[in-house]
């Protein structure tokens, strides 16, 4: 399948992409020049290097499209994390982090930018293909553990880097398709809008493509 399909699919699973002007606003402040070492601004120095290759793992470059770092969503996390997530949703994103290094088998932080790209989406691989009994019951102690003070006990370790995978996942197709390159490039841009057409296949409108914003 063609990325450009895959990207309609991601749509049509997600729905309409609404991009609020509190979002765009962290999304446009992301534009970094990829040849200038990024600083996160939650996440440490370290644990950036891990989320730029998770979300690459996620949404990797081809041949006709860019991949998600290149478009600066690594970014678009931590700095969504930092400035919109609830002081217990940042917890958790913390602990979930240190759960998914902790599965890399790094014990020194500042080894983590020299970690595989393979290992990371093994990790990430392994989450997301768990059945629906064990998605169930790994949510169950995810909240459990968000509404309790005790630390991270091993056997909330599962249950943490299940969340923040599937949270970095859902981040990383959102700021993917708000990016300013993939909703004008990939999806159906039409800065201004004319008349409404109703009931009408979306192949006929767009030739299959969601509307950006």
């Amino acid at each position: 399948m063609q990325r450009r399909e895959v990207i309609k699919n991601i749509g049509l699973s997600l729905g309409f992409v609404a991009a609020t002007p509190t979002l765009m606003s962290i999304l446009q402040s992301c534009t970094s020049d990829p040849k200038v070492t990024w600083t996160p601004e939650f996440f440490t120095q370290e644990e950036g290097s891990v989320l730029s290759k998770m979300v690459d793992v996620i949404l990797p470059k081809t041949d006709d499209l860019p991949g998600a770092a290149e478009l600066n969503v690594p970014q678009f996390i931590d700095k969504y994390i930092k400035e919109v997530y609830s002081p217990e949703d940042q917890k958790l994103a913390k602990d979930g982090m240190r759960a998914f290094t902790a599965k890399l088998g790094v014990e020194d932080p500042k080894d983590l930018p020299g970690v595989k790209d393979k290992d990371v989406e093994k990790i990430i691989a392994d989450a997301l293909s768990l059945g629906e009994d064990q998605r169930r019951d790994l949510d169950r102690k995810l909240r459990a553990y968000k509404d309790s003070d005790d630390g991270a006990a091993p056997e909330n370790q599962d249950a943490l880097v299940f969340g923040f995978v599937k949270d970095v996942r859902g981040k990383t197709i959102y700021g993917f398709k708000i990016s300013e390159y993939i909703g004008e490039e990939v999806l159906a841009y039409d800065p201004i809008p004319g008349k409404q057409q109703g009931c009408i296949s979306l192949e006929e409108a767009t030739g299959g493509k969601l509307w950006s914003l």
